[in-house]
């Protein structure tokens, strides 16, 4: 018989995805695992972009009521992206197609402020995506920068020590680049700790914290606010909503940037984020990103709401328009997040305790399950199959995954391709979790594991 917390689980995941058309049984596809490169969408989402594009679509600041409307959207998008952020009273939020664009806009603004001079110090962290690495190594060799990198354990469970970041710091720090959470290993960096260390070091105030926060999102909640960090970008297109970025900044984080915003000369410094928004979001994209509001919502309350009210919870989030879209408090935001955490938990211990009991696999990343210092990002290489024939007989087996560097070249290279005799490239296997995922599927898995492995 199943306990009280399994049929509440059962019921968090069915109400989940029932928001989620790909999620259609009969449409029998595969279990999707492969969120890290980008998760799925709920209806409302795609209803309000489509709705958007029929009924609302028109170029900002005309004075029409066409406009107007649009206008409205895009507005309030970013106010979304703030609550989701916790980054009212204290920053600014840009908007774009991707994190990746984000952060390479930012880097360029640094080489135009002309910040960074010859002889400053950049520090990355060599788990980092390469979105958030290219652009700071490329600043470093075009201002004379000196590059240093902090770098994960040589041994398993490659982890991140704040101890050895503390040693990289020195009075000519001026940016310390990372992830919140690596797209390959899973584990989370302590931010406020290495926030309050940065800010405590001997450059303090003079350095700016950039962090990534694209493999962090789907799992936890952003706190920008909390941590007092300078910088922090995420992949709205990993959090449920359309393919676009937002990037946290602080009020003087941008300051130091004013004059120096990629958009067009008459535009002032002082107008942020327009002055770093080079050719505006898409705006059906800021309807989806309204529409998310609905998701989180509809998660985030009570599961033993009534059947009246969730039916007319659904039938807010089918009618397609932002305009209706609740408004999203960070109430909502934390108690969705404690929601997913609490779906999550035991997905990923079932997965890390089925690899750990495999004498060939090594999981890149820490062992454990733990959901304060790990999330449901899950890699790891087998002794003798390289990772792209495990990741063929997996996907035969019916699972969407993926294999490769995920973009952390930087790190493969290291810490994989040399140990595990890897041909360049074939990385690892990644199986990627998000709460809309369930027992039964990773049940499943588990199964397919242990034949393959």
């Amino acid at each position: 018989m199943a306990s009280k917390s399994d049929v509440q689980l059962t019921e968090l995941y069915e109400r989940s995805r029932s928001q989620f058309p790909v999620f259609d049984s009969s449409l029998k596809n595969m279990a999707f695992m492969e969120n890290a490169g980008g998760s799925q969408v709920p209806a409302c989402v795609a209803d309000a972009i489509r709705h958007h594009l029929l009924f609302n679509n028109a170029q900002l600041g005309a004075g029409h009521e066409l406009s107007n409307r649009s206008t409205a959207v895009v507005e309030k998008a970013h106010n979304v992206i703030k609550t989701f952020m916790n980054a009212h009273g204290v920053g600014e939020v840009a908007l774009a197609g991707a994190t990746s664009n984000l952060f390479a806009m930012l880097a360029d603004s640094y080489r135009r402020s002309k910040r960074i001079q010859p002889g400053d110090e950049i520090i990355i962290l060599d788990s980092s995506h390469e979105a958030n690495a290219g652009p700071w190594v490329r600043l470093a060799e075009e201002t004379g920068a000196l590059l240093k990198w902090w770098r994960v354990s040589e041994a398993p469970p490659f982890s991140t020590s704040l101890s050895d970041l503390k040693k990289l710091l020195s009075n000519k720090t001026k940016i310390v680049a990372f992830p919140h959470v690596s797209n390959l290993l899973g584990e989370v960096v302590d931010v406020g700790a290495a926030v309050k260390m940065i800010q405590a070091g001997p450059a303090g105030g003079e350095t700016r914290v950039v962090v990534d926060g694209v493999a962090y999102a789907p799992h936890l909640a952003i706190d920008v606010k909390g941590w007092g960090v300078d910088w922090y970008g995420f992949s709205v297109y990993k959090t449920w909503g359309p393919h676009m970025a937002a990037l946290y900044g602080s009020h003087a984080a941008f300051q130091d940037l004013k004059e120096a915003g990629p958009n067009h000369y008459w535009i002032s410094g002082t107008d942020v984020p327009y002055k770093f928004e080079l050719g505006g979001p898409a705006h059906e994209g800021c309807a989806g990103i309204v529409a998310l509001s609905q998701y989180l919502n509809h998660m985030a309350a009570p599961s033993s709401s009534s059947s009246d009210s969730n039916t007319a919870d659904n039938n807010a989030m089918s009618n397609g328009s932002s305009k209706h879209s609740p408004d999203l408090d960070r109430h909502t935001v934390e108690a969705a997040y404690a929601t997913f955490r609490k779906m999550e938990a035991p997905l990923q211990q079932q997965l890390v305790d089925c690899l750990n009991a495999k004498p060939d696999v090594t999981i890149i990343g820490p062992t454990h399950a733990n959901t304060r210092n790990r999330v449901a990002t899950i890699s790891f290489v087998h002794r003798t199959k390289s990772s792209k024939q495990l990741n063929d007989e997996i996907q035969t087996a019916g699972f969407a995954i993926r294999h490769g560097h995920m973009y952390a070249m930087r790190l493969t290279e290291r810490l994989v391709d040399k140990k595990y005799a890897r041909s360049a490239g074939d990385g690892v296997v990644r199986i990627s979790l998000l709460h809309y995922n369930t027992a039964e599927e990773v049940h499943r898995l588990v199964s397919a594991l242990d034949k393959i492995l």
